[in-house]
């Protein structure tokens, strides 16, 4: 619970007002998205009819184009989500790393070595040239959650915590994608149930929260619109936070072994 509180403090970082317009800038697009969000008879009917076929007493129904309206709202806030996860993700460890020189970290009389960051590279720039290898992960997630929901997404889930320190790797110690994938698995080795029951449980906190203040404003589109957005964006801003803060952590770990035990340890 105390990572999961230290996620939330998204703010917790130089530059406090890029992080609010980035804020803003989620609430503000979420907010039209869902205030836009079709609704009503034809996709109840479609709803209807594909639960039908489900239980094989009819056939197939094709989509309406309502129906598509919602996907490409739904997929669009999805991109949007992970380019701001990864966006707050790079700042933090931009931040938290000895980019400068001029801050060292250590671990008894183990030092660790700074993330491996060029100086001058801009942390936007770096992001930006990162995010389509970060689609590209996300895309060849689909076929593995599609074959998981029969096992209630189990398989899934392990394997996306399996991989979830890729995108850093892949950023920070320039290895190619297979790479890469290969280095998150061991890095979180011992680390996968911790680090999926964090990302559960801050996910549930927020969905509940945003859940709860929905049911009390159930009557107005508005509210209830704008309620779901604050989560959203809080919501994934924190998930940036809390895959760096993991990160940073790993890598620290992994330095220290590959180093040795601390003196007096």
């Amino acid at each position: 619970m105390r990572i999961i509180l230290e996620a939330l403090k998204i703010d917790k970082m130089p530059e406090t007002r890029r992080v609010h317009l980035w804020f803003s800038v989620l609430f503000a697009l979420a907010s039209s998205a869902y205030l836009s969000m079709p609704s009503g008879g034809q996709l109840d009917l479609f709803k209807t009819q594909l639960n039908t076929f489900l239980q094989r007493k009819g056939v197939l129904p094709f989509p309406p184009l309502v129906w598509f309206s919602v996907i490409f709202r739904q997929v669009g806030l999805v991109v949007l989500s992970m380019w701001f996860i990864l966006l707050y993700a790079i700042h933090w460890l931009f931040a938290s790393s000895d980019v400068t020189g001029e801050v060292d970290i250590s671990v008894g009389s183990v030092a660790i070595p700074p993330l491996s960051v060029t100086k001058g590279r801009s942390p936007t720039g770096v992001a930006m040239r990162a995010f389509p290898v970060f689609l590209l992960l996300a895309v060849s997630m689909i076929l593995p959650y599609i074959l998981s929901i029969p096992a209630l997404g189990i398989p899934f889930y392990v394997l996306v915590s399996m991989l979830s320190m890729t995108i850093f790797i892949f950023i920070f110690e320039e290895k190619n994608l297979p790479s890469a994938m290969g280095a998150s698995y061991r890095m979180t080795l011992g680390m996968k149930f911790f680090i999926f029951v964090s990302f559960l449980f801050l996910s549930s906190i927020t969905t509940m929260a945003g859940d709860l203040l929905r049911m009390l404003f159930k009557s107005s589109l508005w509210a209830a619109s704008l309620i779901r957005a604050f989560f959203f964006s809080l919501k994934t801003l924190a998930f940036g936070r809390l895959a760096a803060m993991f990160y940073r952590s790993l890598s620290i770990r992994g330095s220290v072994s590959e180093s040795g035990p601390p003196d007096g340890f």
